[in-house]
């Protein structure tokens, strides 16, 4: 089974202002049954989400004791539940500061796929429901939507351990609650390593640069086929893979796109990237261009500007050659009854 090592701790505070519990498990769970199905609903959750930062431990967080505890689970010097215990006291002090009340399950997890290893840290909320019980009386009940997930993290223990990158953390922290957002940070000891806006509009521009040099229809094809596996890949919570997405351009040359990539970064002193973390919103607005006010909603795709779109900067216009079969229909129709 991938899961190698899981349990569930409970924190929570009943009423503001009190102390912080913490209800620990003695032992680990079965890594089958229920506790896989959960934690895989979670994981595709977490990996998914746009809102992700990608970065690395905070060498300068002192006190922090997790990259301590991995570090003697890791060479067997502590066990997993002793690792999860003494982490949730750590967190337990980090929340000390936050005096609304709270009620979560904490789910930690090691997994391993073949050669990778990844811890992950889980924040659960649980939601209320109503039930009919089997004496057909109605009661409330709770459950765990794992569609919601505010607080989460990944660790790449490999990447991590062979000290390489500065993004072998991946972390999921909302804005809705700065303090708590805060205390969840910390408590992973979370630096951000990487500008996902940056990093993605820096690419974007390399990609622009080669569509340059192709003949009008082969850009068009060209920018769909590559947007299409970046857009994939984001929603996959994986990076994009240089190598591969240039097998996917062009598979008899497959190394064209790749050492014009690697070219264009060396123009800039860039150590040459073999993948590339990209932010959803900057992909959306490369594919597509929108805007609105209180009277007015437009949007169309990039690769009809020039063309069925033109724009005049010096009066500010935009003039639409090809419009909308349903929106020609929709003036034609204003313009006959107005008249």
């Amino acid at each position: 089974m991938p899961i190698k090592h899981c349990i569930i701790h409970k924190i929570e505070r009943t009423v503001p202002g009190e102390q912080i519990t913490v209800q620990s498990r003695e032992e680990e769970l079965p890594s089958e049954g229920p506790i896989a199905s959960l934690f895989e609903q979670y994981k595709l959750n977490f990996l998914k989400r746009s809102q992700k930062q990608y970065g690395h431990f905070n060498v300068e967080a002192e006190g922090n004791p997790l990259p301590g505890l991995l570090r003697e689970h890791v060479s067997k010097k502590i066990t997993f539940t002793h690792l999860s215990q003494a982490a949730m006291q750590h967190l337990k002090l980090l929340l000390d500061s936050v005096e609304d009340a709270f009620s979560a399950s904490v789910l930690f997890v090691f997994e391993e796929l073949g050669e990778q290893n990844s811890a992950y840290v889980f924040w659960l909320n649980h939601e209320s429901a109503l039930q009919i019980t089997r004496d057909l009386e109605v009661q409330e009940t709770q459950f765990m939507d794992t569609s919601k997930l505010q607080y989460a993290a990944k660790i790449d223990l490999q990447e991590w351990l062979d000290d390489d990158t500065h993004k072998y953390m991946s972390l999921l922290a909302t804005r809705g609650n700065k303090p708590f957002t805060d205390a969840f940070t910390q408590f992973m000891a979370f630096e951000e390593g990487v500008d996902l806006v940056a990093q993605t509009t820096e690419f974007l521009e390399i990609v622009e640069e080669y569509a340059e040099a192709l003949p009008e229809e082969s850009a068009k094809e060209y920018k769909t086929k590559l947007m299409d596996y970046c857009i994939e890949q984001n929603q996959m919570g994986a990076p994009v893979f240089i190598e591969e997405l240039s097998s996917q351009l062009d598979e008899r040359k497959p190394e064209v796109f790749v050492d014009f990539v690697v070219e264009k970064q060396q123009q800039k002193e860039q150590i040459p990237k073999t993948e590339i973390h990209t932010d959803r919103a900057s992909l959306k607005r490369y594919i597509r261009f929108a805007g609105r006010d209180k009277n007015m909603s437009i949007s169309f795709a990039s690769d009809v500007f020039g063309e069925a779109v033109e724009y005049d900067e010096k009066e500010g216009a935009l003039i639409i050659k090809q419009m909308p079969k349903s929106l020609k229909e929709q003036l034609n129709r204003y313009k006959n009854k107005a008249g």
